[in-house]
């Protein structure tokens, strides 16, 4: 194959950059190192909701049994709602089918994603500085913070939201506020009374006028990793924000001052959070969002080489359909399958049908996200709350998110190509592949 023997630098350790890891090495794309910023893999924050469509993936790598070993196990649905004062049940979205969601800490889904990556495929402490082209040799030197360089023909840029291999493609827009932040934390069971405890062993979403509270199961008793994983969504100004970071903490008494007059159980949520907080404070995050973005890389088609950024470098997304992992999973496992299929040296033709395979997707998502924040946390009068909701008309917003099949559309995408013009993609090793995963 015309890419599989380039030398691919993957910029990033996170959810985006280990799942392309796994793709590339599944592919048979050897020749391919990975660096991570920082000195060791760490991810903050509360749990990640892992749906159908990025399972479908993950359960292709054959890392299943190592998702379900730390996360939970047949949620009864999808979604519950409920009021946010009252506690009143106001409905449930179901399970879009097998494989089912699963709620993981985002540090176990590194870890599973790690366990086929081989450590001399990973360098850690390497922070990306520059990234310089070597027009003689067609192929890129890339310069860290600790003073060492390497050599790539291609880079996939998987470095975040503020990513620096997007800075060097030249993009100069800046991510925007969403008006929201999130409180992030975690409630033992133990913490929460028997009727609590047993509602919480689901999703629940408890909805408020321009607020909402998510609680995720996340693990399973098993393995000693169940808890409640809290996901405070409060609409607040930015001007209130001090940090320097996106991340910092705050107290817990902050989110108690939106949801103080919430439901029992949303007190509940808050006392188990102080419990739990030996400073008594919990993560705070401000979200941000990028416009979806018009070029994805930078590569010529009379060259091997190139760079393409994957995951929230290029398509970041609000979290109100669980897809900001997923993306990163669906799009690291299709770039990797497009190189390994991509039998012309044209780079560019690669980048390109990747980019027309997962742009459409991600744009639209990044735009329904959105919306769905906003629907989530509408300022919509108490009285008329439960009868503005819909969970049916909330659940066929997001079918279309859960019922994509990534590899049954990468499969007859390639063999489309392959039928049109067999100088781009072999069938006689890469289409197959793709198949046999499905």
């Amino acid at each position: 194959m015309a890419l599989r023997g380039q030398r691919i630098a993957v910029i990033g350790g996170g959810i985006g950059g280990m799942a392309f890891m796994n793709s590339a090495l599944y592919a048979g794309l050897e020749n391919v190192h990975l660096y991570e910023a920082a000195p060791e893999f760490t991810e903050v924050g509360a749990g990640v909701n892992i749906t159908r469509n990025a399972n479908r993936v993950l359960d292709a790598f054959g890392l299943k049994d190592d998702m379900l070993w730390k996360s939970s196990h047949d949620p009864p649905s999808y979604m519950e709602y409920r009021h946010y004062r009252t506690g009143e049940f106001l409905g449930q979205i179901d399970e879009f089918g097998e494989p089912r969601s699963r709620q993981i800490h985002r540090a176990h889904l590194i870890e599973v994603l790690k366990k086929n990556v081989p450590d001399s495929k990973i360098s850690k402490g390497k922070r990306l500085v520059a990234i310089e082209r070597n027009e003689a040799d067609d192929c890129y030197t890339i310069k860290f913070q600790d003073g060492t360089e390497s050599k790539a023909d291609i880079v996939v840029g998987c470095d975040g939201i503020k990513s620096k291999v997007r800075q060097h493609l030249g993009f100069t827009d800046e991510p925007i506020y969403s008006g929201q932040m999130v409180y992030r934390g975690y409630v033992a069971y133990d913490d929460l009374t028997p009727e609590t405890a047993d509602l919480l062993r689901k999703t629940v979403n408890f909805r408020g006028p321009q607020r909402h509270v998510l609680t995720l199961p996340i693990g399973n008793e098993e393995s000693k990793t169940d808890r409640v994983g809290i996901i405070g969504f409060m609409t607040e100004p930015l001007q209130g924000w001090t940090s320097e970071s996106w991340l910092a903490k705050a107290p817990v008494d902050d989110l108690y001052e939106h949801v103080k007059d919430w439901s029992p159980a949303v007190q509940e949520i808050i006392h188990g959070l102080r419990k739990g907080a030996e400073d008594g404070k919990i993560l705070k995050q401000t979200l941000y969002v990028r416009d979806p973005t018009p070029k994805w890389y930078s590569a010529q088609s009379s060259q091997k080489s190139g760079i393409i950024l994957i995951g929230d470098s290029v398509h970041s997304t609000l979290p109100h359909q669980g897809q900001g992992a997923c993306m990163a999973i669906e799009s690291g496992f299709a770039l990797a399958q497009v190189m390994s299929n991509w039998q012309s040296a044209d780079t560019e033709s690669a980048f390109q049908f990747f980019q027309d395979l997962r742009k459409p997707r991600t744009d639209k998502i990044t735009k329904t996200s959105y919306e769905t924040g906003k629907l989530a946390s509408a300022d919509i009068p108490e009285e008329l709350w439960s009868q503005k909701f819909s969970p049916g008309a909330v659940a066929e917003r997001m079918r279309w998110v859960m019922e994509y099949d990534l590899l049954a559309e990468l499969s007859s995408r390639l063999s489309a190509v392959d039928a049109s013009d067999d100088s781009k993609v072999s069938t006689a090793s890469s289409i197959p592949q793709v198949t046999k995963v499905v």
